[in-house]
């Protein structure tokens, strides 16, 4: 077949090859378009916890109130015998503000830490114990530390979120000599001595032996006498 022929056929079936290419792309192009994309992967989602309460506010405390008051009842400006070990009663009251005792209050006896003082069992410094329901408080079983002077004892007394404090005076001194028997200025033979009858707090049996050295103008002592603290509760007896 000659060049022109060739042409010939080729110009003849040229328009429909190319026809038929361009329906095949179409329909594939449509095909492709019919099938939907496929969605990215999920993600994990973290789990979350499960929802709780909001924690419940502390409650605020009560506020603390002045409102006690003690009464010395034994001890303020007392003498302890150091040479005979004798000590004097250490008794408190306890009241609130409208002056009425209040049972099963805490009481803080409070010694100092050095100089003259005392102690209680086991080299300790302080004792805490309860009003009866007289509101009377004892500290029991202590013995002055040896150094004679003065010193002050701190009483603290708390009752929920009342509270109550005060400070009273003792002197520690070698040998009580009692020269006035009938004086009220304090010492072993004080007002307050003499109507103390009962300490609390099941406390043993304590006997106080107070020997009168003299009965003024040097003579001889010629008497003595004993003032006994029970076991019970805290009391006062009739003067």
């Amino acid at each position: 077949m000659s060049h022109s022929g060739i042409r010939g056929l080729v110009n003849r079936f040229l328009p429909i090859a190319l026809a038929g290419l361009v329906a095949i792309t179409q329909t594939q192009a449509a095909e492709q378009a019919a099938v939907p994309p496929q969605a990215a992967p999920a993600q994990p989602v973290p789990a979350q916890p499960a929802s709780q309460a909001p924690p419940l506010a502390p409650l605020s405390p009560l506020p603390v109130e002045q409102s006690l008051s003690i009464r010395i009842l034994a001890g303020n400006n007392e003498m302890n015998d150091m040479e005979r070990r004798l000590m004097a009663p250490l008794v408190v009251q306890v009241s609130d503000r409208n002056e009425r005792p209040v049972e099963a209050a805490e009481v803080v006896f409070r010694f100092p830490g050095s100089g003259p003082g005392a102690t209680f069992p086991g080299g300790k410094t302080a004792l805490t114990v309860r009003t009866n329901s007289e509101g009377q408080a004892a500290a029991v079983n202590w013995m002055a530390n040896g150094q004679t002077g003065r010193f002050m004892v701190h009483v603290n007394a708390t009752y929920g979120n009342q509270v109550g404090e005060t400070t009273l005076a003792m002197i520690n001194v070698t040998r009580v000599v009692e020269q006035k028997p009938k004086s009220k200025a304090g010492g072993w033979w004080s007002h307050t001595w003499v109507k103390i009858a009962v300490i609390g707090g099941g406390a043993a049996l304590v006997g106080v032996g107070v020997y009168l050295a003299t009965r003024g103008g040097g003579s001889k002592a010629s008497s003595g006498s004993t003032v006994t603290i029970n076991p019970g509760s805290p009391g006062v007896g009739a003067p």
